[in-house]
């Protein structure tokens, strides 16, 4: 008998149309672009002023330390302390950072975790109100209300502590929220009903069942807001006067005197180089090596089956 050799099919090869080709040389100008820049940048901190000017694209020419050095030295400020002033450096402006970002993202991660677990597993009237609130507040802009804020947390002895910051982002109403509804939508109440079963509690079922099940993507949800908090200038310059942050200091250094800066005033650009490259530096780390359980765990969503 004669054998017929099967062919193996053809793999589809897919052809770009002129609109992705498009994108695609734009995207890749976009981003050469921008990796230019960071590599300069990155090249100038270590580059005096007067090489910079004289120089501006030997960006191998008298690399020294000196601007980080002087990051230690030059970036300070002051604030109250037994009555009189107190000289703040850079490391406890590092520090103010981490407090500020690290308590603020984790207390609204797991806020936002608890009402939208609420919110998508118990049907009731109060459940449906909060949902439809946070959507159409989400799609309103609130404007104008920082006097009232200021006033509240006077008010209240929450104005330029840790503490009260952090108690100002114990909320649910953003845009996390509606990931975390969906994932939790995603998770079946049979988990719930097999505790009920064996006498478990409500708290039980959250506490033991499914936020264990949601620690992917409320780490997720937590490095996300941990980066915007790390780079909030606004809140920390109205709210904590006291409590200097890093992106407070690197505002202070471009404005110079005035205040309670103490540094001079203004600080040489390339020491100002040097300071945001030592604050983007633990961010960017950061996002390395998690973008890939970023990506996925926004993407999915849900549960693996």
């Amino acid at each position: 008998m004669t054998e017929f050799k099967k062919k193996s099919p053809r793999k589809s090869h897919k052809r770009f149309g002129v609109y992705e080709i498009v994108v695609l040389c734009l995207l890749v100008l976009y981003s050469a672009a921008v990796l230019a820049l960071i590599l300069w940048g990155f090249s100038a901190s270590f580059r005096t002023y007067a090489s910079i000017t004289k120089n501006p694209w030997k960006v191998f020419d008298n690399l020294k330390i000196d601007n980080y050095i002087a990051v230690f030295e030059d970036f300070k400020t002051l604030k109250e302390h037994a009555g009189g002033f107190k000289t703040v450096y850079f490391e406890e402006m590092f520090l103010n950072s981490l407090l500020y970002a690290g308590g603020g993202a984790f207390l609204q991660s797991i806020c936002t975790a608890a009402i939208a677990y609420c919110t998508a597993k118990y049907d009731n009237k109060c459940s449906t109100i909060i949902h439809y609130v946070v959507i159409i507040t989400l799609s309103l802009p609130i404007v104008g209300n920082l006097a009232s804020m200021l006033t509240v947390t006077k008010k209240l002895k929450l104005y330029d502590t840790i503490i009260g910051s952090w108690i100002m982002k114990f909320g649910f109403n953003n845009i996390y929220y509606m990931i975390f509804y969906a994932f939790f939508r995603k998770i079946s109440w049979e988990y719930a009903e097999s505790a009920f079963l064996d006498g478990g509690s409500h708290y039980t079922v959250f506490f033991r069942i499914m936020l264990p099940l949601a620690v992917p993507v409320i780490s997720t949800i937590f490095l996300l807001n941990f980066i915007q908090y790390w780079n909030d200038f606004e809140t920390p310059y109205m709210f904590l006067p006291n409590h200097t942050t890093s992106a407070v200091m690197l505002y202070m250094s471009i404005i110079g005197g005035g205040g309670t800066w103490a540094g001079p005033s203004p600080v040489d650009i390339t020491t100002q180089l040097a300071a945001a490259f030592m604050v983007f530096l633990p961010i960017f780390v950061l996002f390395l090596v998690f973008k890939n359980k970023i990506m996925g765990n926004l993407s999915e969503g849900g549960i693996k089956g």
